[in-house]
């Protein structure tokens, strides 16, 4: 490539090659206060689509994957389920602990390098470790996934090692509730990193039923400011598939 090849503004306002971020490198942006993707207020797409996800039961367990601080997970507590977050930045962890005044537990992962936070006032969990390395070993299994935001800012390079271990931790009747965006990433390096329903099918269709649950133009001064010119928030229910017998149907 010619050494007068444009560059792209990233998320974080400058111009470094946002396409392959480690922890590290998004530890280095949580240092730097460059996390304007924490939400103050709970997602208005798991607030109208958690029917979609409990489908009327109580007390299950949920995954949020790259958690951040997020507000969901309080949120998701207040309901009466069980909440394991995994965040690769050890503030993200810290500050939501005290943000929410809560005491707890530490203790090192065995399988990787990472910290496990333990709630003594909640059922949460925090795995403090890079998200390729979490394993079903250390987790277990779910009853619902709640993915804000993560399958998109992960380096698209990375998909199929994410899904596969994304599916590794649903149960068979696991509901998986993925929010992602449609964007043009040749104005915009990102992340986020635009992902099409085809992409989705892509990397959890072997194994799973993909269904689009809803669909809006999320465009804001932030994503305008970013030169883009659309950004449509899209939300999906996966499902594990089921062995087929005669005359079945997925029953969404």
């Amino acid at each position: 490539m010619s050494g007068d090849t444009k560059r792209l503004l990233n998320r974080f306002g400058d111009y470094e090659d946002p396409t392959n971020m480690s922890v590290d490198d998004w530890k280095k942006r949580w240092d730097k206060e460059q996390t304007e993707f924490h939400l103050p207020k709970v997602h208005p797409m798991l607030e109208k689509h958690l029917g979609a996800l409990v489908q009327g039961r109580s007390k299950l367990r949920f995954f949020i994957p790259l958690c951040g601080k997020s507000v969901d997970m309080r949120w998701l507590l207040e309901q009466g389920h069980g909440v394991v977050g995994c965040e690769g930045v050890d503030k993200g962890c810290q500050e939501f602990l005290q943000e929410n005044k809560m005491k707890y537990t530490a203790s090192p992962m065995k399988s990787c390098e990472g910290t496990v936070y333990r709630s003594q006032c909640s059922p949460l969990t925090l795995y403090r470790c890079d998200v390729f390395d979490l394993r079903r070993e250390d987790v277990g299994q779910f009853d619902c996934i709640w993915d804000r935001g993560s399958f998109v800012a992960i380096p698209v390079s990375k998909r199929k090692r994410y899904a596969d271990i994304i599916v590794s931790l649903m149960k068979p009747d696991c509901r998986y509730l993925l929010d992602c965006f449609l964007l043009n990433n040749e104005q915009f390096a990102g992340p986020p990193f635009s992902c099409t329903e085809n992409d989705i099918n892509t990397f959890y269709g072997s194994y799973c039923a993909v269904k689009k649950l809803d669909e809006k133009d999320a465009m804001t001064d932030l994503q305008r400011g970013w030169g883009i010119s659309y950004f449509t928030d899209q939300v999906f229910l996966i499902r594990m598939k089921k062995r087929p017998h005669v005359g079945s149907s997925l029953i969404w």
